[in-house]
């Protein structure tokens, strides 16, 4: 055990200071301790929202900012409580068979709802790869810097479809959502326990480029599109990698390649970010001495 190997509860919380999550999550990978105890309080916070339902207990007050109240204190608070309700609920998901057919996951979960988007780069889950107009949130800045208007705070994240995604080892979907509604540290939690696959590859480019590594997105994403040359993310996470690298007639290049792929709305919008990209360059290529 170490110093890191402590702050396992503060950061399921998100009480670390930016530095500190920082170091535990490259700790994470690392520790079998930590990732299993992460594991571990995920499941029986999932299994106890499952079991608690909306009506038995009163959630916490959302933040302002909109983002879901972490569980993890409350259900050690509770964990008398808690604990068998959990274990209920894991026994039924064994014991009590399939009759029903599987929950439609509600639109509020990828913000299907709403007619602009936040979140620049896009995650691999197709419910929440769908184009809207790019409106980031305040304090969320933009990769590429385009002049946009301030898009409004998304609705609280329901907990009973996580956990029953999390039941059907749904991991995309988890993790989209998560994303979506800006709890990029939930969506590290669940991104670290997946197997490797180009898709958890680019969602964790996702998450890099919402830190600003844009080196480490870039090398997320160049084995993905040399795997795959057309996978639209990739592509567009990687212009949005390299733009913010100042590489800019390389982001042009991943951005046209997008463009050709002809998507309703993203081929458009790349278009845009390609005469973007190429006028930074020429201002660019104008400031060199």
């Amino acid at each position: 055990m170490n110093a890191h190997c402590t702050k396992l509860h503060l950061f399921m919380d998100g009480e670390l200071s930016e530095a500190d999550a920082e170091g535990f999550r490259h700790h994470l990978p690392r520790c079998p301790g930590c990732e299993g105890g992460l594991r571990d309080l995920l499941q029986l916070e999932l299994l106890a929202a499952r079991a608690l339902g909306t009506g038995v207990v009163e959630q916490p007050a959302q933040p302002s900012h909109g983002n879901v109240v972490a569980l993890g204190a409350w259900v050690r608070r509770n964990a008398r409580v808690v604990a068998p309700l959990a274990m209920a609920a894991s026994l039924c998901a064994v014991f009590v068979p399939r009759m029903m057919p599987e929950a439609e996951v509600p639109a509020v979960v990828f913000l299907e709802n709403q007619s602009t988007r936040a979140l620049e780069g896009r995650v691999s889950h197709p419910r929440a790869d769908q184009w809207r107009r790019y409106m980031p949130m305040r304090g969320n800045g933009n990769v590429t810097g385009a002049e946009t208007a301030e898009a409004p705070a998304p609705a609280p994240l329901p907990l009973r479809p996580l956990a029953e995604m999390e039941e059907r080892k749904e991991f995309r979907g988890i993790v989209a959502a998560y994303v979506l509604h800006g709890q990029w540290q939930q969506a590290q939690a669940v991104l670290v326990r997946e197997p490797a696959s180009l898709a958890r590859d680019n969602d964790l480019a996702v998450v890099a480029l919402h830190e600003s590594r844009f080196q480490d997105a870039l090398g997320l994403l160049d084995p993905v599109v040399r795997a795959e040359p057309a996978h639209a993310q990739a592509l567009w996470n990687r212009g949005l990698a390299l733009y913010g690298l100042k590489q800019y007639a390389r982001a042009a290049t991943d951005f046209e390649k997008v463009a050709a792929l002809g998507e309703p709305g993203w081929s458009d919008e790349a278009r845009e970010r390609v005469e973007e990209a190429r006028a930074q360059a020429r201002q660019l290529g104008s400031a060199a001495p």
